[in-house]
């Protein structure tokens, strides 16, 4: 589903004659790249990511982006879907203003909205035409970033439609 528009890379899929550690390792550089290095900002602020705990010698929310069951650090199974995407997660964020004025033309740019969650505020972004969901919660100093996964099932990507068709007539 890869049409790459202006802003977004290719995926980075797993090539399955390659040592997965090893394209986990290439895989942590660039998240290494995006959110420890340097970090991205929404509305003036810095998106952190968590660190703890430190799984197999990685961050935590570096084993979340990647595992489907990153809780279970002895069945880590990897997530291919997550895995290769794991680049866009920063590039959605800084360019969640698109509004689709790039050079696709079937693109709608990203939609975005605001949910409570407990005490704060989770803003989700979501690329429909590429059914990919990123979702940060804005901190008082930071935002942190929650969760980033492509939405495999119709059901899950018309659920975030119909959540985001409710925000917008609020």
């Amino acid at each position: 589903m890869d049409k790459s528009t202006c802003w977004l890379p290719p995926l980075n899929p797993y090539d399955f004659e390659q040592d997965y550690k090893d394209y986990e390792a290439s895989l942590y550089q660039k998240y290494k790249a995006d959110f420890i290095t340097t970090h991205p900002q929404f509305e003036g602020k810095i998106v952190k990511v968590r660190f703890l705990p430190i799984i197999d010698g990685y961050e935590e929310s570096f084993i979340h982006f990647t595992c489907k069951n990153y809780e279970n650090v002895e069945n880590r199974e990897p997530d291919f879907k997550r895995c290769e995407r794991l680049h866009w997660i920063r590039k959605v964020i800084e360019n969640y203003l698109c509004k689709g004025n790039c050079s696709e033309p079937d693109c709608e740019g990203i939609k975005i909205w605001e949910e409570p969650w407990k005490m704060y505020k989770r803003v989700h972004f979501l690329f429909e035409e590429e059914r990919y969901l990123v979702i940060i919660e804005k901190r008082e100093k930071y935002n942190l970033l929650i969760t980033a996964y492509y939405l495999e099932y119709v059901n899950a990507l018309k659920k975030q439609l119909k959540r985001y068709k409710q925000y917008k007539t609020v």
